[in-house]
This record gives C-alpha cells, structure tokens and sequence, in this order.
C-alpha cells in the first residue's frame, strides 16, 4: 500500500512538472506578441480612468484619489517587479495586471453587489465583475480572432502552425483575469498547472451560477497566482491614501482625520515603516511615501518567500497586510455607500432591467439576436429607438454574435437549476429542523419574489412531512422536483414568484448590457430616463469631505452584517464539504 501511494506521489510529480514546463512553453510563445495582445485589450480597456475604485468616482474631490486605471498601472509595475526576481514571465503577468479589472461595473464593487442581488432575487444566478470581463472579452467582442488578425499584420510570414497554437493559448491570458479576485485571504496561491480550457469555460458559468465562486477559482499560470495576491498589494495602501484625501476618515465625533491615528501607526511600525517616516509624512500632509514604503515591504516579502511554483508570503506580513485592509474597511471602506444610495440605485437598476427586457420581449428580438451582428435589418427595425434615452442599449444588442447569445442561454439555464436546487435545500432543512424561515431583507433591496418561492417549497414539504413522506429523502427525488420547477418556468405554468425563460434570458441580456456602463454613462442614463431629478442628482453626487459620515452608521453596520452572514455561510459550506469526505 505504502509502495502504491508512494507511486502514485511520483506520478503527480512528474506529471505537475511537465505541466509547468508545458504551461511555460505556452506564456513564451504568446510574450513574443504582447504587443498585440496588449493593443487589443486596451482597446476594450479605456472606460477604467471613468470607473470607481474604492472612493465612487461621482464624490471624488481629489483628482489624485485613485481610479480603476490608476490601479490597474500600479498593479502591472507590482506584478512586473516580483516576476522579473521570481524568473516568471513579465511580460504575460503585466497585461493581466493591465487588464484585470476590464469588467468593473459603475460604482466599484457597489454595483456589482446591487446587480448580484437583483439576478438572486429573481432567481438567475449572481454576478461578479471579474467574469463580466472574461465573458465580453472571449464572446462579445470575440479578441481571440482580433488578437490572430492582428498579429498576421505585423507577421505576414507566419505559419497556420503556429497562429493556431497562439490562439490555442491565449484563454490563459483571460483566465488570469476570470480567476484574479484575490480579496479572500490565503496562505499560498498554487495554479491548478494542469488545467484545461474547457475548465476555464466552466469556471466562467459557475460564477454566475454559485454565490462566492469567484474566490474559489483556481487559476491556470503561477503569474495569474501572482496577480491575485499583487492586487491587495496595490489596493490596500491606496484605499488608505484615499480614505484620507478624500476626507473620509472621521474620529468618534465625527471630525475629519487629517493624519493617520494610532491604529493605522501601529500597524505601519509593525511592518517596518519608522515613526519618523509617518511623522514628516504627517508633517507634509501627504502620504503617498508611506503608501510605496508599505508596498515595497510586502513586494520584497512576496518576492523572499515565494518560488516559480508557489506564491506566498511570510505568516507575519501577510497578518498585518490583513490588519491593514481590515483597518480601510472600518474606517474607510464600509462608509463608501451612503443611505441615498442604497435607497436609489438597486431600485433603478431594478427598473432599468425590466424597461430592457420589455423592449427585447414586445419586439420579439430573443429569436433573432443569435447573430444580431449579421442582421443588416434589425437596425432598420429599431429606428423608433434613435434619439431616445434606449438608443444605446438596442445598438449594443443589435451587435450580439452567435457564440455570445449562445452562452447568455446557457449562464440562464445553469444558474435557474441551481437557484432552484438551493431553495428547495433551504425550505427542506427549515422543514426538517423544525425552525422558522426569517425571509431576507436588507435595506433598499428587495427579495419579495425569493422569499415567496423560499415559503412556495416549505409548504410543500410541511405537506409531505405531514404525510409521512419526507423520510428517506433523496437525491433522486430532489432532482425530479428541480425538472418539475423547470418544465414549468420553461412551459410558463409557474406563479407570478417565478418568470418563465425568455424574461430570464432578457433580463440577464440587460443586466450584461447596465453592468458595462462606467460611472458618468450610469449617472446620465438615470437622469435622462427619469429614473433621478436634478436634486437627487446634486444629493447623490456630493462629496464624501462635505457628508456627516457619522450619521451613515447605519450602512456601514449593515456592510458588517452582509459580510459575517457571507462567512457564516462559507464556514457552514466548508463543514458540509467536509462532512461530504
């Protein structure tokens, strides 16, 4: 048994070293047409100077506070510093920093939560904003033949041969972007060297099917590893930097900070920072050198205890990189949504979903989208829209291809089957643990429709309890239930707490379309659709140095709640995994 278990150790050994030779072989042939890929996705790239990064970019005052641009530069220079000491590819890793973040939606991480909870709430999925990014890079505009097209311009000699292996290889490029979200703290990043493209795909799908996949992604490359850890590397000292440029951070009576407090100085001397840096920081009323001095230590401790074959850092940084983060998040991060905006922007995205998907349901378009791109007359057929506040939206549908609708049915269809199989789990451990069902709620976001089919199901097996019919529950039998919802959704035979397929597939078209829109884009749309009057738009657009951010406690204590409930759940999904072994 020993001598078996020994054998098969070589063998993964073995195998894992000819997958990190092969996978190295795969980065060296694309480095040679960085240029062109990069070109590319730049291309697609140039709304990040317009996109939020911690500070919303409509209540920044200070024209240095951070971007998305601004930290997609400063994470290619991180990622390019420590690859050239680790020996990994430069090149490869700096357009995956460059690029990582192509898919952020309007107001940061906000509007990807707003949107996520809307799709939950009618039960088609979640959202996040790094597989929004690989999903229109790879289907919408289709860069895998941009990127070939490109590169025979500059290399008219080159062979098919070797244009088709180049393209064979380039998802692993957009799997370091799919699989970047590197804000779950772990003790070492690892890729998964063996890794197919059909598990990228996949990857993809289970994002939008399964809350909190995004994290779980194991990348392709050692550098797509190295950028997920970089990215906090680069975020932390600047949402700090920011925090207090932008004013934001206050003392218990709500004055503004102007220099770092003792819990921040703390955290910095542990790190190796001087108190005489921080004090002539202080003095300056600047502290961007503490920013890079804070960067440049967790760089070369990154670069000290990781090798081509494994990110890490030591046990000590990576604790006090967390306290760091943890410190922007009390201070900082968890006032960056005030009341009014979780009052106004979930209700009209709500309401901006709904208007999109009437206008793909009563002009019949779903059947015709799947190759919108080639349709010379859908244009003409929508000109009642040019001039008005929809015009953009019906010409971003109009370029929908084959392969990018194809893959929106099948995000509905796998994140529909598994909405349902999680309720039904749901609505069966209340009904066997004999415990009350709280419905979710949380302010300014409504889950009527979950809540209401959540309670659909425990009455339905309250009713098979009752008749002695729930014992010996199995797998079998849930997953008969599952197709029985389905039919139904599919047949239109379901109550007014579901909706059948085509609204889901117009819904999760719309929401794609809202989700690409920069901050400025998604302000303007709410004012010309009436959605906000000029006085909320004054009120939304006010700046964090001029709000009494004492008296928003109450978002920042809902944040906190959000974040517990996400980790109660990630802990009881992690026992179950266990349990499962």
């Amino acid at each position: 048994m020993v001598l078996i278990e020994g054998y098969k150790s070589i063998k993964k050994a073995l195998k894992d070293k000819k997958g990190y030779f092969s996978r190295q072989i795969e980065l060296k042939r694309l480095e040679k047409y960085s240029n062109e890929i990069d070109t590319v996705l730049t291309k697609y790239n140039k709304k990040s100077c317009d996109e939020t990064m911690m500070v919303k970019g409509l209540r920044k005052s200070n024209p240095e506070t951070t971007n998305r641009k601004i930290h997609q530069e400063d994470l290619e220079k991180i990622v390019a510093q420590i690859a050239k000491k680790l020996g990994l590819n430069e090149e490869i890793v700096k357009i995956m920093g460059k690029h990582h973040d192509i898919g952020h939606t309007f107001l940061g991480h906000s509007g990807e939560w707003w949107i996520s909870n809307i799709l939950e709430d009618y039960g088609i999925g979640y959202f996040c904003h790094n597989t929004l990014g690989a999903r229109e890079l790879v289907y919408t505009h289709k860069i895998y033949d941009e990127i070939i097209e490109k590169i025979k311009v500059h290399n008219p000699n080159i062979s098919p041969k070797i244009l088709e292996k180049i393209k064979d290889s380039l998802w692993l490029i957009i799997d370091g972007i799919n699989g970047h979200n590197g804000e779950k703290p772990e003790k070492e990043y690892i890729p998964n060297i063996n890794k197919k493209q059909e598990e990228f795909i996949q990857d993809m799908l289970l994002c939008y099917t399964k809350a909190g996949y995004d994290k779980k992604i194991i990348p392709a490359t050692i550098e797509a590893c190295l950028m997920r850890l970089a990215d906090q590397i680069s975020y932390i000292p600047l949402d700090m930097l920011d925090g207090l440029r932008e004013k934001m951070i206050r003392d218990e009576n709500g004055n503004i900070v102007t220099k770092l407090d003792e819990d921040y100085i703390q955290v910095l001397t542990k790190l190796g920072i001087t108190g005489q840096e921080i004090e002539e920081a202080g003095k300056k009323g600047t502290y961007e050198k503490i920013a890079e001095r804070v960067k440049e230590i967790l760089i070369n401790d990154v670069i000290q205890n990781s090798t081509e074959r494994k990110i890490t850092m030591s046990k000590e940084k990576m604790q006090l990189m967390n306290e760091l983060r943890n410190l922007n998040n009390s201070k900082i991060v968890d006032n960056v949504i005030l009341t009014e905006d979780q009052e106004t922007y979930p209700q009209a995205i709500r309401t901006l979903m709904n208007r999109y998907k009437d206008i793909l349901l009563q002009n019949n378009l779903l059947h015709r989208l799947p190759g919108a791109n080639q349709d010379m007359q859908i244009n003409e057929s929508l000109s009642e829209y040019n001039g008005t506040p929809d015009e953009k939206f019906v010409h971003y549908i109009c370029n929908t291809n084959q392969g990018d609708f194809e893959f929106t049915v099948q995000i509905v269809e796998n994140a529909t089957r598994q909405s349902i199989s999680d309720e039904l789990d749901i609505a069966r451990k209340h009904v066997l643990e004999g415990t009350e069902y709280k419905p979710k709620e949380e302010f300014g976001l409504k889950y009527d429709l979950k809540n209401a089919r959540i309670q659909q199901y425990i009455q339905y097996y309250m009713n098979l309890l009752q008749k002695g019919e729930l014992v010996g529950y199995s797998e079998e039998r849930k997953e008969q239930e599952i197709e029985t919802v389905l039919g139904n959704i599919r047949s239109g035979k379901q109550n007014k707490n579901y909706i059948d397929m085509n609204e889901r597939i117009a819904l999760s078209i719309a929401v794609k379309y809202i989700s690409t829109l920069n901050d400025h884009e998604f302000i303007q749309l709410l004012i010309d659709e009436n959605l906000i009057d000029d006085e909320q738009y004054q009120s939304l657009t006010r700046k964090y140095k001029d709000i009494n951010l004492k008296e928003e406690v109450y978002v920042a204590e809902k944040w906190k709640e959000i974040k517990e409930g996400q980790k109660s759940a990630e802990t009881e999904e992690n026992r179950r995994n266990v349990e499962q072994k």
